[in-house]
């Protein structure tokens, strides 16, 4: 037991969900918007804040942690100290326990209770002073901890820098997927600003290739995974723009294909990797299917093999095939678009019209989840059950 090597995945560490890799992709602005928002801090020690925000999977988080460290390591050089302490706030979602997790990284021993919000403030700003460090602090999640908490630890760290007897430069990286001024206190919009916030859109789907390449020959063994897998992985987290979901999807892919025999990542290990985070082929959904539209996707299972995606013009040769195997009349293309454009909105296919210069249009189909031939076994045994039911088949 446990005594296979691996023969795919090199270094799984890459796709764990705190791994910042050393280059980010197409977060080349956000990184300059940081190094402007920062320069004051570096170069005269004054605290400085910024909110990033965007949905799910965009790179804020591994765009602050990768600015921090390069910041760090850049004033290193330089003979200055900076510290950087990252809190999820889901994790620790009150005020106490952002202190306390600050306080820690001075002084493990420190009691986790006992002590009010503005004890642990003081002792906190006892060590920034005392150590003669700038420190900065990611919060990530934080409108968690402002919908709970009373918003005033905004207010205090921030504060911190204003004393002049003894400053403390302690500076904020704010992170939400939605606005958090709503949530905060005059008091502490104020001193946190709003003209600090860092934008991040969605990943197209040509920089989510891209992220997916890039972690693939940093966790894989090369020639690991084909560029249809890499390809689908791709397309199928542009749905939502989410670089976190790729990773995943890799990351499942890969385990799957470890397991396998063909000694590579293909595309029916990427359907199966999204079939078991969250799939949209059911076997209730798939019984729900007259027999004429379970013919017509049985015809894009077969004719999808290992391909990624393919042109509709082969689904349409399998299934004059499978209609002949089946003893059923073919339906000309018009009908048989109609079946492909309902198993779309069904969520069992997905298609793309491209335009040629030379062919004009094409549309293309692929399989969003489901290994073509896991996909073509079910619908056989359904259809069986069909047959020997019903005996007939629909005329639309």
């Amino acid at each position: 037991m446990f005594e296979r090597g691996s023969s795919i995945i090199k270094d799984p560490s890459v796709f764990d969900y705190g791994y910042v890799p050393k280059n980010l992709v197409n977060r080349e602005e956000q990184m300059n918007q940081m190094e402007t928002l920062f320069w004051p801090l570096v170069e005269s020690n004054r605290a400085c804040n910024a909110f990033l925000t965007g949905s799910v999977g965009t790179g804020k988080t591994v765009t602050a942690k990768r600015f921090c460290s390069d910041m760090k390591e850049h004033c290193a050089k330089n003979g200055k100290r900076i510290e950087n302490i990252y809190v999820n706030c889901r994790i620790d979602n009150s005020e106490n326990a952002v202190l306390v997790n600050l306080i820690h990284h001075f002084d493990a021993g420190y009691p986790e209770r006992g002590f009010s919000t503005e004890e642990m403030a003081r002792v906190l700003k006892n060590h920034l002073t005392k150590n003669k460090i700038a420190l900065v602090v990611i919060l990530d999640e934080v409108d968690v901890l402002l919908k709970k908490s009373t918003v005033d630890i905004i207010y205090q760290i921030t504060r911190m820098s204003d004393d002049v007897n003894k400053p403390a430069p302690i500076s904020l990286i704010l992170i939400s997927q939605e606005s958090i001024y709503q949530l905060m206190d005059e008091a502490s919009i104020s001193t946190f600003k709003r003209a600090i916030t860092v934008k991040f859109n969605r990943y197209s789907e040509e920089e989510l290739k891209a992220i997916v390449k890039e972690r693939a020959e940093m966790a894989l063994f090369p020639g690991r995974i084909t560029d249809d897998a890499i390809d689908q992985i791709a397309d199928i987290s542009n749905e939502f723009g989410d670089a976190r979901m790729a990773i995943e999807l890799l990351e499942k892919s890969s385990m799957i294909a470890e397991k396998g025999t063909a000694g590579e990542v293909n595309v029916e290990d990427v359907r199966a990797a999204k079939a078991s985070i969250y799939s949209t082929v059911s076997e209730s959904k798939l019984m729900s299917l007259d027999i004429n539209r379970k013919i017509a996707l049985l015809s894009v299972a077969r004719a999808m093999k290992q391909y990624a995606v393919i042109p509709i013009s082969s689904a349409e040769r399998t299934y004059a095939v499978v209609c002949e195997e089946y003893n059923v009349p073919a339906r000309k293309h018009t009908q048989f678009w109609k079946y492909i454009q309902d198993l779309e909105r069904t969520g069992f296919v997905k298609t793309k019209v491209l335009t040629d210069g030379k062919n004009g249009r094409t549309t293309k189909l692929s399989l969003p989840d489901i290994p073509s031939k896991v996909l073509a076994s079910k619908i056989e045994t359904l259809l069986e059950d069909d047959i020997r039911e019903e005996g007939v088949f629909d005329e639309v």
